[in-house]
């Protein structure tokens, strides 16, 4: 079998919106982009060789190491170590790391949740955006690996989830009981036991892993579509979407919205 990783970053924060709680967003995302080890090797190289051609040492030298990285949301609005480049040439930067994008090939994954329809459906029983969305992007890359016949493990960004233990009691206990969130009508329905993937979660910097540089773009863009209906970015990466499971369509988005109430509260 061949090996394979997602790395996985969100984008907005997971805090509930008003009734229910103070967050100013309405969605959540979790998504990233499986790499062979190929592919993260190339994703290295040319990440390593975009930020050189745009940052020179001496602007580099003005930040600690672990400033010095790809952040798509950082390069947007010319914050921390792009604060010297200017619009044009931030847009050309992106423009570059797109286009590695579409050399790389990746397979992507993303859960977008509608935290306010999640608790229209669910009330109480909602699951917290975090959790549910790592865990429904999970399950779909795990069926992914067992229709491709590989073998894949996982890599988040430590920056959100490295001191999340519920999380990897979750995986460990799935691999005995079953992904499936039972007693909430939530999807996907299918029973899966992650077989085919190698050992827990693994947290990584993400200034110390290209993979987890280009999923954050991957979620910010996906934000950026679902939440404020700017797409472009997003329109670039629908080639690479994993749409080969007539089950599942990505991104998913939660709850299905053929069941979103019309009267939010």
């Amino acid at each position: 079998m061949n090996p394979c990783t997602i790395y996985l970053d969100s984008s907005a924060d997971w805090g509930w919106a008003p009734p229910w709680g103070r967050s100013k967003t309405v969605w959540f995302i979790v998504g990233g982009l499986v790499l062979s080890p190929q592919q993260s090797h190339e994703a290295q190289l040319g990440l390593t060789r975009i930020l050189g051609k745009y940052i020179e040492e001496t602007e580099r030298g003005k930040f600690t190491a672990d400033h010095y990285e790809f952040h798509y949301h950082e390069l947007i609005f010319g914050n921390g170590i792009y604060e010297h480049i200017q619009e044009i040439e931030r847009k050309n930067m992106a423009d570059e790391v797109f286009e590695l994008i579409d050399y790389l090939k990746p397979v992507l994954f993303a859960t977008a949740i509608n935290k306010v329809q999640l608790k229209n459906v669910y009330g109480l029983r909602a699951y917290e955006p975090r959790i549910l969305g790592m865990i429904a992007t999970i399950h779909r890359y795990s069926i992914f690996l067992e229709r491709e016949k590989m073998i894949g493990s996982i890599i988040v960004d430590e920056e959100q989830y490295k001191k999340d233990k519920d999380l990897r009691i979750l995986m460990h206990d799935f691999k005995s009981t079953g992904i499936t969130i039972r007693g909430g009508s939530y999807d996907p329905i299918l029973e899966n036991k992650l077989k085919n993937i190698i050992d827990n979660i693994s947290f990584t910097a993400s200034h110390h892993s290209a993979g987890i540089q280009l999923a954050d773009a991957v979620s910010r863009v996906t934000f950026s579509h679902f939440e404020r209906n700017k797409s472009d970015r997003f329109n670039q990466l629908d080639p690479y979407w994993d749409r080969k499971e007539s089950t599942f369509r990505e991104p998913s988005v939660v709850p299905k919205p053929n069941r979103w109430s019309l009267n939010v509260i």
